[in-house]
């Protein structure tokens, strides 16, 4: 026996509620009564005989069946959208995308450049949430996500920006207050300014050694803008990846020490979604501009030594 398919409006409306936190919030933005968004889902549950929303009094919460409706629905209005702007003759992607980044990403890498991004995308609407924990793309309601290190298994789709490789740095005025090190054994005569997480972040492992060394620490932060601002102020050593420091080190703010030595594996940077690039137009331009930007590290970096104080295109999809 024959279903009636879910209406594309009403796939919207569900997205709507979830991404929004809720009937009146969402119905604020789209300008119709809660009271008719929660029709729009009750209707939804009737035609696929599921349960896609707990409603409780603290709000509301996806079943599973109705995080992979969420999923699903996100791909067919995406692939909607496309669809209509060919029809339309439309040319410029718009609408809104929202961002999910570690916050030295976001300082380092994003902001300095965003304005381009804007004015060559002026009908995208970018929300950037900066966060150094791991979240949930649905829970979040991003479109996409940036991720450091190696990804877990998953169904999401993802995309790989880039490798960071890792600078150990200290501020001038730090090491004139006493006796530079000739060799890596020496930085155990230094303090270190810590990572608080990840730990692993700390280690100083080189080439030749077999055990890393391990400084006095002088001070532990939480956040890796602080750890720079730390550093800057003389506190101590500490390493950073490449895209967080080397407008500091070319500026002379800071000191590379041991170039090259450092025995630590680089930092694999990926972006991870849910829908399909090729069928939201904005996702798909903001992935491309974010990939020129990590493939162009000097002009990066140019850019972030003024704005900031403080590899190619891969369709792995």
């Amino acid at each position: 026996m024959a279903h009636d398919l879910p209406q594309t409006a009403d796939l919207a409306a569900f997205i709507a509620v979830i991404e929004d936190g809720g009937f009146a919030e969402a119905g604020r933005r789209l300008g119709a009564a809660p009271s008719t968004l929660s029709r729009t889902v009750t209707r939804l549950e009737a035609q696929l005989k599921v349960t896609l929303l707990r409603r409780s009094t603290r709000g509301i919460e996806l079943t599973p069946e109705g995080r992979d409706l969420l999923a699903a629905a996100r791909e067919i209005v995406a692939r909607t959208e496309a669809l209509s702007d060919l029809a339309t003759g439309a040319r410029a992607p718009r609408g809104p995308l929202r961002i999910n980044a570690p916050v030295p990403f976001v300082l380092h890498v994003i902001a300095p450049r965003l304005a381009e991004f804007h004015a060559r995308y002026p009908e995208i609407g970018l929300t950037v949430d900066m966060t150094d924990s791991i979240v949930d793309l649905i829970d979040a309601h991003a479109d996409v996500a940036i991720r450091f290190g190696p990804l877990p298994d998953s169904d999401l789709l993802h995309r790989p920006l880039g490798r960071a490789e890792w600078r150990l740095v200290a501020a001038p005025d730090y090491l004139a207050r006493g006796a530079r090190p000739e060799r890596p054994a020496d930085l155990a005569a230094l303090e270190q300014v810590r990572f608080s997480s990840p730990a692993h972040i700390n280690d100083l492992r080189f080439h030749g050694m077999a055990d890393p060394v391990s400084p006095r620490v002088s001070v532990t932060a939480a956040n890796g803008e602080a750890v720079r601002q730390f550093v800057l102020g003389g506190m101590g050593i500490a390493r950073f990846s490449d895209f967080m420091i080397d407008a500091d080190i070319a500026s002379g703010r800071v000191v590379e020490l041991f170039q090259g030595q450092l025995d630590i594996p680089p930092l694999a940077i990926s972006a991870l979604y849910l829908t399909r690039a090729s069928g939201l137009r904005r996702l798909a331009v903001f992935l491309d501009w974010l990939t020129d930007v990590m493939a162009d590290p000097s002009e990066r970096n140019a850019v972030s030594a003024v704005v900031s104080p403080s590899l190619r295109r891969s369709s792995s999809e």
